[in-house]
């Protein structure tokens, strides 16, 4: 082979090594910038759970309809394992059914529920007890397919009718004491029956087959309206993930700011009347005293920020001006009747979402004493109390 061929054929390969390795950085930068870009969203569990449920949960009166929970950020609070601190913390948790047998250790439940509790990604719920509706989150696919094997092992079996992959224990809204067990997610106290559904990365958890048509397909999803979209998007600026993420969350309705007022006059028949919305809670508003501005639906989130515990609320409002309102009336508010009863620094601020706009407020507390979040207790006791004027609806401050 003559020397010059062969010197061209180590240039040729040279190159061709010389772009492999620039193949391979860009691959790497790619994949650096998208785990990156991934990590910055804190509300990818909630969005990832507010995609399954139907979008016609938002039209259900009441002040809360929507509650969420993220195991692994909570997990993430003790290493060593939940302190009753970290379990008082739980507090939206008493409306999620499976979770209210985790007071016998999670050990026990993981044991009944047939999956460790670390594999799990988090839990929603909607509706009101014995008919209320949850979703177990989960990491993948296979993670609910080993699920449902197993539960298949144990009691479970198909049930008959129009949705294919259903199963339960038992039958429907019956109670049996000899199957009772508080300590099983899947009976309860009462030994009531579990129907459950496979839905894309979740199992979703009902009392009966009852509605599993329509919580089979959720579209359009509550993670689809512009309303709840614009509160997350207000959370998500409030919580980066560089900084905290959330650890509960639940999804309000206005009904929580106008307290004795019928939540049919105020709920529009669909999620997106805005129009329909805006009139009702404007005519709410003027027969109500002082306040903030009426808006169209918000979240309450527990998290961490910087390791220290607070709560942050973003509230959907057609623009910034009205949510700039809400953001000082939500900060006299509390100074006027929660300072009193829980240290916080309180800062506010707009976010343009799209045509909406969101007014988010972060309560944050000076230090972490333990794993519990003090501010959230006391907005839990005045909402259990009828008593968290923080939001309370009115003409004007």
């Amino acid at each position: 082979m003559p020397h010059r061929y062969r010197t061209h054929t180590k240039r040729l390969k040279k190159k061709e090594n010389n772009l492999m390795r620039l193949k391979a950085l860009a691959l790497c930068l790619m994949a650096g910038f998208s785990a990156s870009a991934a990590a910055q969203d804190s509300t990818q569990s909630l969005n990832q759970a507010l995609k399954q449920i139907p979008q016609g949960v938002l039209t259900a009166p009441e002040a809360m309809q929507i509650f969420f929970v993220d195991t692994q950020a909570w997990r993430g609070l003790e290493k060593a394992g939940p302190s009753a601190d970290g379990m008082r913390r739980l507090t939206m948790a008493q409306w999620i059914s499976p979770l209210q047998s985790m007071g016998y250790g999670l050990d026990q439940w993981s044991a009944n529920a047939k999956i460790p509790f670390d594999e799990l990604s988090y839990f929603a719920t909607f509706g009101q007890a014995p008919g209320n509706i949850t979703y177990w989150g989960m990491k993948d696919r296979k993670s609910v397919a080993g699920l449902v094997d197993r539960l298949k092992q144990a009691d479970f079996s198909p049930v008959g009718g129009d949705v294919p992959g259903v199963l339960a224990n038992g039958e429907a809204n019956k109670m049996d004491m000899k199957k009772a067990n508080p300590k099983d997610p899947w009976r309860g106290t009462m030994g009531k029956a579990s129907f459950v559904l496979p839905l894309d990365t979740a199992l979703v958890q009902a009392s009966a087959a009852t509605g599993m048509k329509l919580l089979a397909k959720p579209t359009p999803s509550v993670a689809d309206s512009a309303v709840v979209a614009a509160s997350v998007a207000g959370l998500k600026e409030a919580v980066s993930s560089d900084r905290g993420q959330i650890v509960q969350a639940a999804v309000i309705s206005p009904v929580l700011g106008l307290e004795g007022v019928d939540p049919a006059k105020v709920l529009p028949a669909t999620p997106a009347d805005f129009e329909a919305a805006k009139r009702n809670l404007q005519a709410a508003a003027a027969a109500s005293a002082r306040g903030i501005p009426p808006y169209f639906s918000g979240i309450l989130a527990d998290v961490q920020i910087h390791n220290v515990p607070a709560v942050v609320i973003s509230l959907a409002y057609a623009d910034c001006a009205s949510a700039k309102q809400a953001v000082d009336g939500i900060d006299a508010a509390w100074k006027e009747s929660m300072a009193g009863a829980v240290e916080a620094t309180v800062a506010g601020r707009t976010v343009q979402a799209g045509s909406l706009c969101a007014a988010v407020v972060s309560m944050t507390s000076p230090k972490a004493e333990n794993a519990g979040n003090p501010i959230l207790s006391q907005v839990m006791n005045r909402y259990m109390q009828r008593d968290f004027r923080v939001l309370q609806i009115g003409a004007s401050r």
